[in-house]
């Protein structure tokens, strides 16, 4: 007989903790009818001795479904405003490209409302609270063979806090960070010298803002030639203003992705993303208005 999984186990396990409503939720959660929000707030409300753990009880869950490796997805998608790079970029179909390659040290987790690791395993503060040291995850690799260390955030955060560079980061950086404050105390410690305390710093190193993609220290560019990064897809082609494709990364640090390809086409407004989608020509778009957008809401 086939043993029961680690995460079924443990379902039962918080089953057997709350009652009707809180197995109600659970079912409701498993069946893609309540989002990881929503099922916090009633983890909450019922019990919050059981809501912490619950999440990720439930999606492991869920993961264990039908969905298998392989296909394609095709996303209907805007058109970049620009030149597509994590330094300079500032619109969200651009930020939204460089998401399919690029990594952060930390992730801001909306549904969990906490930071968590990413290319970063952990970080402190000295008691003043303006020097913030950074552990670095090991054995991560970019997309060209090369191994991370704390030298390609160095040079990552010393680009960004430039200011002649043209760095969009410094709506965020300036008087907080500046340049050549960040030093590799060894390959995997990075030391954040601030220009004054700061208690909130780790979200300005964090997905929060956007451009703060980490680069090689040996990075030239044009990014939009590589979509250079660490993260689970990698760039296969990218035509401006027609499209791009990436393709899944087999050397990735983390867990792969289902998919084995990504393939954006671009569009100049929501009508044609619209169209596109009600002729079977994509698969996914980002999201789309109320107004204008009725036809996706009555088309079964």
């Amino acid at each position: 007989m086939k043993k029961p999984s680690t995460a079924a186990h443990s379902f039962e396990s918080v089953r057997s903790q709350t009652g009707e409503l809180g197995n109600h939720a659970i079912d409701e959660f498993t069946a893609g009818r309540l989002t990881r929000r929503e099922l916090l707030r009633h983890a909450s409300v019922l019990d919050f001795a059981w809501s912490t753990g619950m999440l990720a009880m439930t999606s492991n869950a869920r993961a264990q479904g039908t969905a298998k490796p392989g296909g394609t997805i095709r996303i209907a998608h805007m058109t970049p405003a620009g030149a597509v790079d994590p330094l300079t970029v500032t619109d969200s179909p651009g930020l939204a490209l460089i998401a399919q390659t690029g990594e952060f040290l930390i992730n801001d987790d909306s549904e969990r409302l906490a930071l968590v690791p990413a290319l970063a395993l952990s970080w402190s503060s000295n008691q003043k609270g303006d020097v913030w040291t950074f552990k670095l995850r090991p054995n991560v690799k970019f997309h060209d063979g090369q191994t991370m260390t704390a030298k390609d955030v160095v040079a990552t955060f010393n680009r960004l806090s430039d200011p002649g560079t043209g760095s969009a980061a410094l709506s965020v950086l300036k008087g907080v960070l500046s340049k050549d404050s960040v030093k590799a105390i060894d390959d995997h410690t990075i030391e954040f010298h601030l220009d004054a305390p700061n208690g909130n710093f780790p979200y300005y190193v964090s997905s929060n803002t956007y451009n703060a993609v980490i680069l090689p220290a040996n990075f030239t560019g044009p990014y939009e030639k590589s979509f250079m990064g660490t993260g689970a897809f990698k760039l296969e082609k990218f035509t401006p203003k027609v499209g791009a494709t990436f393709v899944r990364n087999p050397d990735y640090w983390g867990d792969k992705v289902l998919p084995d390809r990504l393939q954006f086409a671009f569009y100049a407004d929501q009508q044609a993303q619209l169209l596109a989608m009600q002729g079977r020509q994509a698969d996914v778009m980002g999201d789309f208005t109320v107004q204008g957008g009725g036809a996706m809401l009555t088309n079964p």
